[in-house]
């Protein structure tokens, strides 16, 4: 009985032991959950202080760029004043170069320059030669091109004095036949038909030619119509019987250019 009442002491004291136990753990878990909270709820103070502490930097800083203006602005004014002028001004277009490199009248074989004449006539070189040129039809014997460097060096012929020129000789170097064509510009034409005739002169009286040649070189002459201007070497080979004699040869050479005087006058106007 003494036993029982002893082991019934033992559990209850046992029991008490763990149930004071037992509650100071709750109240530990208790204060430590509580201590948990208040550090939570801190943080949001300490936030809310920081928080409340970085407008008053801002407006610091703010209220201090101002000062620096003063001194010729800030930073981020001139980037802004800049972005808008480079939005606002638009890129200025570079000047057109409108204006072409003028043509060398030496790459040219026909008529080599061309601009208007102050002339009711102006422009006609073409109809000129093509008229020529049918007039004397299988008799017309040129029929090499001349350049523009070609009537400098031999005729004398200044490019700037003429708007168009036309040039052709005999392939055959047997053959002297010659047509030079030129609608000179306005109070030029003397001076062409001048290099023209200072061409014919030093023909006749100094170049070497063969004997049938002679009368048709000095039968050659300068033409003149208004602007236009001509050298005339053409039309058939006299027939032996007049070849013979000196005077008739040249009467005959000289009524061949008369064909092409007639058929100028026939484009040009009488």
């Amino acid at each position: 009985m003494k036993k029982r009442m002893i082991a019934v002491l033992i559990a209850c004291a046992l029991t008490a032991s763990m149930l004071a136990a037992c509650s100071s753990g709750e109240e530990s878990a208790s204060s430590s959950t509580s201590s948990a909270s208040s550090q939570v709820s801190s943080k949001p103070e300490a936030s809310e202080a920081e928080s409340s502490e970085k407008p008053e930097a801002s407006k610091a800083e703010s209220s201090e760029e101002p000062e620096s203006s003063e001194d010729g602005g800030t930073v981020s004014s001139q980037a802004a004043a800049s972005s808008q002028a480079s939005t606002s001004k638009p890129a200025a277009s570079s000047p057109a170069v409108s204006a072409p490199a003028a043509s060398s009248p030496a790459a040219e074989s026909k008529p080599v320059a061309q601009s208007s004449a102050p002339s009711s006539n102006a422009g006609r070189l073409n109809d000129v030669t093509d008229a020529v040129k049918k007039a004397y039809g299988e008799n017309y014997l040129p029929s090499m091109d001349l350049t523009a460097d070609d009537l400098s060096s031999r005729f004398g012929l200044n490019s700037g004095d003429y708007a168009a020129a036309y040039g052709q000789v005999a392939m055959i170097s047997t053959q002297v036949d010659t047509f030079v064509a030129v609608e000179a510009k306005d109070g030029k034409a003397d001076a062409v038909a001048a290099a023209l005739n200072s061409y014919r002169d030093d023909l006749v009286n100094n170049s070497m030619q063969y004997p049938m040649n002679v009368p048709k070189v000095n039968a050659s002459r300068v033409y003149q119509k208004g602007n236009y201007v001509f050298f005339l070497m053409l039309g058939a080979a006299a027939p032996n019987d007049v070849m013979d004699d000196e005077a008739a040869s040249l009467t005959f050479y000289q009524q061949q250019n008369d064909i092409a005087v007639k058929a100028i006058d026939g484009v040009l106007g009488a």
